[in-house]
């Protein structure tokens, strides 16, 4: 299947609100790229509460959105820049 932001062919897409992303777009956001390399758990629990549309809200989410979604980042040994 084909990236929907970069389009290029991948065989594993990630699907952000409507849109299906491959690994090296959702690592262009640097602070949910690095929760999806280090914990998926917690990258699946950040997306589920912040429910973005698409890849352009995906881009958007900032640290302070992390913190305020899943406040016990430093409980997993997860620290965010």
């Amino acid at each position: 299947m084909k990236c929907d932001s970069c389009q290029e062919e991948e065989t594993w897409l990630e699907i952000i609100g409507n849109q299906y992303i491959c690994h090296k777009c959702m690592q262009k956001n640097k602070d949910m790229g690095f929760l999806f390399r280090t914990n998926i758990e917690i990258f699946k629990r950040v997306m589920k509460k912040l429910k973005p549309k698409d890849y352009q809200e995906y881009t958007l989410i900032a640290k302070e959105q992390i913190e305020k979604a899943v406040p016990d980042l430093k409980k997993f040994g997860i620290k965010l820049n």
